[in-house]
């Protein structure tokens, strides 16, 4: 049953690749242009990110940036898609980044899993921007590699997420000082991180390994959502009670995540986001997503090249979670009852 289910692991994490591989294309990377100066000229209606990556950068390159992570610096990226096209330049700081953007909304700093190349992220952080209407941060590190096999990319993204923990909480403490200063693009507005799958592995490991006293120096943080955490589930209670800058901590498990099975069958460790077991943080909440999503893993937006649609019920959860308004565990436990039962209806006019 192992063999089967790795071999089953395997084949999903080759259908990562070739999708990763389409964005990898010239075709895909063409529709970017890299500017060295700061020629910007932004319009409201422009769609508008911010990366900030540690990857390795070659201005002069096609693909400008890599699939190798660069310990020793973070690089500030504004995004402008105009007539289909994305202008990317590069800024010094955070600040001048974000302070580039054209609308004042609600932020998100947003870290994916495994398998996305530069082109991915965008298309991911695009996504997220627009059906949730926020402004989204995207850090962005190498988690897949195009020229590996799957089970070294497994490899691979686990121990680029794991280099990336210092530079994340470095960033972190950026946010930290840009509230403290009251900066512009920051006041006034909730601020949320979401680390999707192996994007837990970056929070887990600087919780583990940085000193986060200076970051608990008042609760800076909305909402902080581990989502479908791939990290062990055991002791995770340990170091989600340090997490004291956040106001308000949430936790989406699901029991039949496919990805975060054969995540437990190759590291025989079972994941946080699968099943909880032993002893919960005390100041987390955590969201049963199994009788709403069953099998699903990436449940918390609609992506085209899919045929899933999230239901009305959870794009209202993770609208009020990604724009930093507090969700008790009762209140999510009644919009997941209202998917399940809707299923159940669903299900029997099928039949």
């Amino acid at each position: 049953m192992r063999t089967i289910l790795f071999l089953l692991m395997l084949v999903a994490s080759s259908a990562v690749s070739a999708q990763s591989i389409d964005f990898n294309s010239a075709a895909a990377w063409s529709q970017f242009h890299f500017h060295t100066g700061n020629e910007v000229t932004v319009s409201a209606d422009d769609t508008c990110l911010v990366f900030v990556t540690n990857r390795h950068l070659s201005p002069d390159s096609l693909r400008f940036v890599d699939e190798f992570v660069d310990t020793t610096s973070l690089k500030y990226f504004f995004l402008e898609k105009q007539e289909g096209k994305w202008n990317v330049y590069q800024e010094a700081t955070l600040g001048e980044a974000m302070q580039r953007l054209p609308i004042k909304r609600d932020v998100v700093l947003y870290a994916e899993g495994m398998g996305k190349i530069f082109t991915a992220n965008v298309m991911r952080a695009q996504l997220m921007s627009a059906q949730y209407n926020v402004n989204v941060v995207m850090f962005d590190y190498a988690s897949i590699n195009t020229t590996y096999k799957p089970s070294k990319n497994f490899r691979f993204a686990r121990e680029n997420a794991s280099l990336s923990a210092r530079q994340y909480y470095n960033l972190l403490l950026q946010f930290q000082q840009a509230r403290k200063l009251e900066a512009p693009w920051l006041t006034g507005v909730h601020f949320t991180t979401f680390n999707h799958s192996m994007g837990n592995i970056i929070v887990r490991e600087m919780m583990q390994t940085q000193d986060v006293q200076p970051l608990n120096d008042y609760p800076f943080i909305d909402n902080l959502v581990l989502n479908a955490a791939c990290v062990p589930q055991k002791g995770h209670a340990d170091w989600v009670n340090k997490m004291r800058f956040a106001r308000h901590v949430y936790i989406h498990h699901n029991r039949k995540d496919f990805q975060l099975k054969g995540a437990h069958l190759i590291t025989m460790k079972k994941q946080l986001g699968e099943k909880i077991r032993g002893e919960k943080a005390v100041n987390a909440t955590y969201v049963n997503f199994h009788d709403a999503v069953r099998y699903k893993h990436s449940y918390f937006m609609n992506f085209p090249q899919k045929d899933y649609r999230i239901p009305t019920e959870l794009v209202g959860y993770f609208s009020r979670l990604l724009r930093g308004e507090e969700i008790t565990s009762t209140a999510a436990a009644s919009q997941l009852v209202i998917v399940k039962e809707k299923d159940k209806t669903l299900s029997s006019t099928r039949l």
